[in-house]
Formats: structure tokens, C-alpha cells, sequence
């Protein structure tokens, strides 16, 4: 059990840390470039996404409750970066996504799924 909570806690640790760093890329190309409003929601989608899977891709160390962990992941980390992104923006014009309360459980259980299973495999191949 503490196995599987400090796994949780490191996904969303590094998904948030991934987050922010792709976010701070995609600001300093939205300078830069003359990219259409409309771009910024899929792209921040996409971010999300990515942060998710590579962070639980990191972040769990245990073979097993992959699909749990990983939903409980993507959600913990739905709900610590919309708290972080709301407090820089003093909690104002905060809009809270549907969007990300379906996707990212999803993808956080399938990427656990894939997780778990990289590391029983790695476990069986070097038993």
C-alpha cells in the first residue's frame, strides 16, 4: 500500500514538473509565433496528455494495481495543477474542464496499465 501511494505521488510530482516545463515551451512559442487562438486549447490538451503518460511512465516503481494507480494519478494530477494554475492566475477567470476530468484518468490507467507491465516484464526477463 505505501508502495502504491508513493508511486501516485511520484507520477503526479512528475507530470506536474513535465507540465510546467512543456507549458513554459509552448509560452515562449506563442511569443514568438503567430499561432491562432483556437490552437492554444488542443495544445494545452495535448500537454496535459503527455505529462500524464510520461509521468506515470516514470513515476511507478511496483508491478501491480497499474490501471488504479494510474486513474487515481491522472485525476490527483487534474486537481493539483488546476489548484496551481488558479492560485498564478489569483483565482480569477478560473474554468474548471470537463475535458481533463475524462481524459486524464483515462489515459493515467492505460498508462499505468503500460507501466506495470514494462516492469513485470523487466522483473521476468531478469529472474
Amino acid at each position: 500500500m505505501k508502495g502504491d501511494v508513493l508511486d501516485i505521488l511520484k507520477a503526479v510530482l512528475f507530470s506536474t514538473l513535465i507540465s510546467l516545463g512543456l507549458v513554459l515551451i509552448f509560452a515562449i512559442v506563442i511569443k514568438f509565433a503567430a499561432l491562432q487562438s483556437g490552437v492554444i486549447l488542443p495544445v494545452n490538451i495535448a500537454i496535459k496528455l503527455i505529462s500524464v503518460l510520461v509521468g506515470v511512465l516514470i513515476g511507478f516503481k511496483h508491478a501491480q494495481n497499474g490501471l488504479l494507480k494510474g486513474a487515481i494519478s491522472g485525476l490527483v494530477y487534474m486537481l493539483f495543477t488546476f489548484f496551481i494554475f488558479a492560485a498564478l492566475s489569483a483565482f480569477k477567470d478560473v474554468k474548471f474542464s470537463w475535458i481533463d476530468l475524462v481524459t486524464l484518468p483515462i489515459v493515467g490507467a492505460i498508462s499505468g496499465i503500460i507501466a506495470v507491465n514494462i516492469r513485470s516484464r523487466r522483473a521476468s526477463n531478469q529472474a
